[in-house]
């Protein structure tokens, strides 16, 4: 028993040695590399803001359109309390708050948010995410449509983070209408507009970047009357 405890404390020893010179080898001066590790989690979430209640599922998918999309860098926190300004909170934690509400947020920011309503044939023409609201067996929530393609459409979900939904189902919850948040500079490279499933949005126009003037909403893939 000696024998063998003795052993297996040589063997420990050296595995943390070798260990050591390993880490040893990794290191730039007295600092040991690190690797930064993203885990399922992470990825489901990524360039996202995650709505904290059940009442904030718009304002958290417009934060991350505006932080993703044009690095406004706003909180869902700080939102909340803008947006609640001029509106009867117990109504807003009841329903939520409005495309109306975000579209008068957005532009206090300087930015342009126009109301579209669309058919499902729009999805495909995409050139930017825009915001959506569905009805989910009578539970009213905002998701940003990213794109769609083959039958599918491509979705941020404040709850539930980047998802695919069968474009059925989608359709069926949907009421038709879009909220655009437009600027006049690029799209920033995200999650949003770089999605590999996402070839709509992977053909954003670049022109974008360089215009002088309100970009029309035909290049957008926004065809249709501006509701609001």
């Amino acid at each position: 028993m000696r024998r063998l405890t003795a052993f297996l404390l040589t063997a420990a020893l050296c595995t943390a040695a070798h260990a050591q010179s390993v880490l040893d080898v990794g290191r730039l001066g007295t600092v040991p590399a690190r690797k930064q590790i993203s885990t399922l989690r992470d990825l489901r979430y990524r360039d996202m803001v995650r709505q904290r209640y059940d009442f904030s599922c718009g304002s958290a998918a417009l934060a991350t359109l505006l932080n993703a999309g044009y690095g406004e860098n706003v909180s869902e926190q700080e939102m909340i309390r803008r947006m609640m300004v001029g509106t009867d909170p117990k109504t807003v934690v009841q329903q939520g708050f409005s495309m109306l509400d975000m579209k008068r947020y957005v532009e206090g920011r300087g930015l342009r948010a126009e109301g579209f309503r669309v058919d499902a044939a729009a999805l495909y023409r995409l050139r930017l995410p825009v915001i959506a609201l569905l009805d989910l067996k009578g539970y009213k929530h905002f998701v940003i449509v990213k794109g769609a393609e083959a039958g599918r459409v491509f979705v941020a979900d404040p709850a539930l983070g980047h998802r695919v939904m069968n474009e059925n189902d989608f359709t069926r919850g949907w009421n038709g209408i879009v909220l655009a948040v437009i600027a006049d500079r690029p799209l920033l490279a995200s999650a949003l507009v770089d999605s590999r499933e996402s070839l709509a949005l992977r053909r954003r126009v670049d022109t974008l970047g360089r215009a002088t003037m309100p970009v029309p909403v035909v290049e957008l893939g926004l065809v249709r009357a501006d509701l609001f």
